[in-house]
């Protein structure tokens, strides 16, 4: 005998465990395809009177997308705010290349507008205007942008 029964119990223990690590690490490989590239998106992001928590926000996408490897560009479309959300959102195109605005005439509900606009080939639209609050917004660019960990993180803080 080589070794004692406990080391040979701690060594068979060990192997055991690499094995099944290098499985795992095997079938995640298996799974994910990286052979097709992930299309190119755009955020079409429908707005109305937050100039509280649009600079906030809109700052917080761009650096998730300037951050991520997804090419991606943000269309707001600003529902005839009357607050200063409008000049918020113009100054903040200013600074950016992929964010660009559209604003619409109060009585006029158009997404033909800005759909012309976005340059992705998967469009996701957010409603902030009536559907979702701010913080489902930011969970939702999180779990688009693929930062499960950070969407987790927020779930539980709440």
């Amino acid at each position: 005998m080589f070794f004692s029964y406990t080391m040979s119990v701690i060594l068979l223990s060990l192997s055991m465990y690499g094995f099944w690590c290098f499985l795992h690490d095997a079938w995640k490989w298996w799974l994910e395809p990286r052979l097709v590239p992930v299309p190119s998106c755009s955020f079409l992001v429908v707005v109305r009177n937050l100039d509280e928590d649009v600079e906030d926000l809109f700052r917080y996408l761009l650096w998730k997308i300037e951050n991520s490897d997804i090419d991606c560009d943000v269309v707001v479309l600003d529902m005839s705010s009357n607050d200063f959300t409008t000049a918020i959102l113009e100054r903040l195109a200013n600074e950016s290349d992929i964010l660009s605005v559209v604003v619409v005439p109060a009585g006029q509900r158009v997404l033909g507008e800005a759909v012309p606009l976005c340059r992705g080939k998967v469009v996701h639209m957010l409603d902030l205007s009536h559907r979702m609050s701010t913080d489902e917004f930011m969970v939702t660019v999180c779990a688009l942008l693929g930062d499960r960990h950070e969407v987790l993180v927020r779930r539980v803080a709440k």
